[in-house]
């Protein structure tokens, strides 16, 4: 209530993110993209940016909570209803003074991803990263061809770098220092500088030394992807955001192509087709789960779960990297203030009823801190060569520890077991203290997910593997060392820093501080720094474990994009949302410029009433739908629609309707009315599209498009479909597929390329001769007609000749009209 009342800033209330009801969404779209996380949003802003197109956002989680802007704040989050609560697998290796031996996975179930639930922290990595992308094959990844991207997205805020060729203003995303600086942070900072370092701008022209963190912030205050790219794109009536929508499968035909998506909102089932592409930003584990739920995968795995490979590509859900961190690694120091005024991050201080009311009413105070890494730096060991400025060890610089929320945060967000937490800090409890944690920046270990079984409810099972490669642990202890040097300087020995005493259980057999010692703790107090990537690896044709190519394109599927952090094909040195934007940014363009181009020419587009059935529905007057005279341009829009038809019929089989002549061409049927068992015109309520054809085309209009699992009867199917006369539909028991389509006139086909297809009729008069499917050069031309009926909307007279083409288990025909 008080941040209603006084914090309208925090709120925000006119720019909140509304969900679009069920029943409004539309049946088709031109893009579907699964995931509002760090990247989905970005795409989706950017996509929507095309008045033509249609976009669909898909967000399993909700919006954010008022409580996710508070920097301090940030550790609550987790675990909490905004995270997926992901766990890694029991191992013998890491996480042993864990619950279950099991290290906590926090993921964003929120609008905004991760974005929400991150330390707000922005690095973009070092130029290496990139280059190194470019040179295993990626062409357009290198640093220079990102760089504009990170520009595109930052709104730069800290005066001293706004002039500066790495950095840029007027961005969604905006960067600033975190507005409350703890007294401890700049002593630290001060003895790197006696140590030797610098202090410099990590996302600048070197990565090498100290600096102050910069943060994805706005006024102080969390600025994610959702606030940067959500909130001000909303409201733009091609952007459909639907909430508390789980994904359960992509949809995939019979010619590989993703075509929709099936998802689970309130308790409904509900599938929407997407005409140009699906886009999943999932994120590195739902995204791999989700290619694996729709069979894509590793086929002997999706086997052993019971999923049908559609698509053998083992590469997904391998090649999984997480920057591992040393937990605990914390040091105790006397306060020089002897007025009771904190030097550290106190929980008791930071939730007093002052410090609350003097953020709510006055805007400042240490609920701006962030006591996870208010500082950090990059550093060489002595296994990385200083002169290539290509760090292997990053710090966290933590104005507290976990003895300093009595066991709040810490112990809960990273679960600690209760005997951990109490060998470590019962002792010490609110002792000032600090912490300097490291990490490893590029970890040679690899680690995978799979799924535990095809319930896509189900989490996966993540395996980490940390220190899978000794030398991950071996450069930890490295840094480790380093960080005790710098504890020795004397701007922090004025205060008198000292490690903390206290060993994790398991490692009192070792002296404190040695070789042993460290790795032990490593070992008990390992860390997820939240940077899982790699799942969904980015690679070259060549590359047998690549999942996408270099425009994110997945191997062996069309229509289906993958923009998150799961493309990476190596880690990148430092936190990774900053680089997952890049990416949505990059892609974005990239998916702009292959739709420009018409690169895929097969790809399926919505027509207008179908794309927008339920609106159309709520609009139509009852003297029915209203009539729009399409201009030459937008005419191609219908051969789409024809593609769209032939393969949700069956293997390409369409059979005409013979004229009263009984002869090989066609009579078409009046608006609005078929047949019934006499052959007389019955009332049709639908807007839709007949088909007259074999028995495998036999599906009823809801099974068809409410639930878009359509398979083809087989040939040989039930023998009172065709009972008397093989020409009318009214014999059949079911009614033929309806098609929410929009044309009035029928094209004329002036020629048809001839490409041998699965099936052939069993019998009927187009067995002998079934190239008649699609009639062509007759003496009329007024029946050389493809055989459907529409209402809607006219097509133009004398529109130009355009290709249709059409795909079938690999082979290609086309049809010019």
């Amino acid at each position: 209530m008080a941040i209603h009342l006084y914090r309208p800033d925090i709120e925000d209330a006119e720019n909140r993110v509304r969900d679009y009801p069920l029943e409004h969404l539309y049946d088709c779209y031109d893009f579907i993209i699964i995931g509002a996380g760090s990247a989905g949003a970005v795409v989706a802003n950017r996509l929507s940016e095309n008045p033509e197109w249609n976009i669909l956002l898909l967000e399993a989680g909700q919006d954010e909570n008022v409580l996710s802007d508070v920097p301090s704040l940030f550790p609550v989050l987790q675990t909490s209803s905004i995270d997926w609560q992901f766990v890694t697998e029991p191992s013998e290796e890491y996480c042993l003074g864990m619950v279950d031996r099991r290290c906590k996975w926090p993921r964003g179930k929120v609008l905004g991803g991760s974005s929400v639930l991150n330390a707000m922290l922005y690095i973009r990595g070092n130029k290496r990263d990139y280059d190194n992308w470019a040179e295993m094959g990626n062409i357009g990844w290198s640093y220079n061809d990102v760089l504009k991207y990170f520009l595109k997205s930052e709104d730069m805020r800290i005066p001293e770098y706004q002039n500066n060729p790495y950095h840029a203003v007027g961005g969604p995303i905006s960067i600033e220092n975190f507005a409350y600086e703890q007294p401890i942070t700049r002593k630290v900072l001060e003895a790197a500088q006696q140590m030797g370092y610098n202090i410099i701008d990590v996302n600048g022209a070197s990565q090498t030394g100290f600096t102050r963190s910069h943060a994805t912030l706005r006024d102080g205050l969390r600025c994610s992807t959702a606030k940067g790219y959500l909130r001000p794109a909303f409201k733009r009536p091609n952007l459909h955001i639907s909430v508390h929508s789980l994904v359960e499968k992509i949809l995939i035909d019979e010619n590989k192509r993703a075509y929709g998506v099936k998802f689970v909102k309130h308790g409904q089932t509900k599938i929407i087709k997407a005409s140009r592409e699906v886009i999943l930003s999932a994120g590195s584990i739902q995204s791999p789960q989700l290619l694996m739920l729709s069979g894509i995968g590793d086929s002997e795995h999706l086997k052993e779960v019971g999923i049908y490979p559609i698509v053998n590509l083992p590469g997904v859900g391998k090649n999984l990297q997480d920057h591992v961190a040393m937990g605990g690694h914390s040091f105790l120091f006397d306060n020089p203030y002897d007025n009771g005024t904190d030097y550290c991050f106190n929980l008791n201080t930071v939730w007093s009823f002052g410090n609350v009311i003097d953020f709510i009413l006055n805007k400042k105070g240490s609920l701006y801190s962030m006591m996870e890494a208010e500082a950090m730096a990059f550093v060489n060991t002595k296994y990385q060569d200083p002169a290539e400025d290509h760090p292997d060890i990053q710090f966290f610089i933590a104005p507290t520890a976990d003895n300093m929320d009595g066991g709040l945060f810490g112990k809960r967000a990273n679960g600690l077991t209760d005997e951990t937490y109490a060998e470590l800090y019962e002792d010490i409890l609110y002792e000032p203290s600090f912490s300097i944690v490291p990490l490893v920046i590029r970890p040679k270990s690899r680690g995978y997910i799979k799924l535990k079984d095809a319930n896509p409810y189900s989490p996966p099972l993540i395996y980490a593997n940390y220190f899978q490669d000794l030398m991950d642990i071996k450069t930890l202890i490295e840094g480790a060392r380093i960080v005790d040097a710098l504890v020795k300087q004397p701007a922090l020995q004025e205060i008198n820093a000292r490690p903390n005493p206290h060993r994790n259980p398991g490692c009192n057999q070792h002296s404190l501080m040695s070789d042993e010692h460290l790795e032990c703790q490593a070992r008990h107090h390992s860390l997820t720094i939240y940077h899982p990537v790699g799942t969904c690896s980015m690679g070259p044709a060549d590359n047998g474990d690549a999942v996408v190519d270099p425009r994110l394109r997945v191997y062996g599927v069309k229509g289906l994009r993958i923009v998150d952090g799961s493309i990476m094909p190596t880690i990148v040195s430092g936190n990774t949302n900053a680089p997952i934007i890049m990416i949505g940014e990059k892609a974005s363009d990239m998916i702009k410029e292959d739709w420009a181009e018409n690169v895929a020419e097969e790809v399926i587009h919505c027509s207008q009433g179908y794309s927008r059935q339920n609106e159309g529905a709520n609009n139509t007057e009852d003297n029915g739908p209203k009539k729009i005279q399409l201009s030459q341009n937008e005419a191609p829009n219908l051969l789409n629609e024809m593609a769209d038809l032939f393969p949700r019929l069956s293997h390409g089989l369409i059979h005409p309707k013979p004229n009263n002549g009984g002869g090989d061409g066609a009579s078409s049927f009046s608006t609005n009315l078929q047949n019934d068992k006499k052959g007389n015109s019955l009332p049709n309520s639908y807007n839709s599209i007949h088909q007259f054809g074999t028995p495998d085309v036999a599906k009823t209009y809801r099974d068809d498009l409410s639930l878009y699992n359509w398979r083809p009867y087989p040939y040989g199917a039930p023998e009172y479909v065709f009972k008397q006369n093989p020409w009318r539909i009214n014999t059949m028991r079911e009614p033929l597929p309806e098609f929410y389509l929009t044309r009035n006139e029928y094209p004329y086909v002036k020629s048809y390329s001839e490409i041998p297809m699965r099936y052939k009729p069993v019998k009927g008069p187009f067995y002998d001769n079934w190239r008649y499917h699609i009639p062509t050069n007759r003496a009329n031309k007024n029946r050389n007609k493809i055989y459907f009926r529409t209402d809607e909307v006219m097509t133009p007279k004398g529109s130009k000749d355009c290709k249709i083409w059409l795909y079938y288990d690999g082979m290609k025909y086309k049809i010019t009209v």
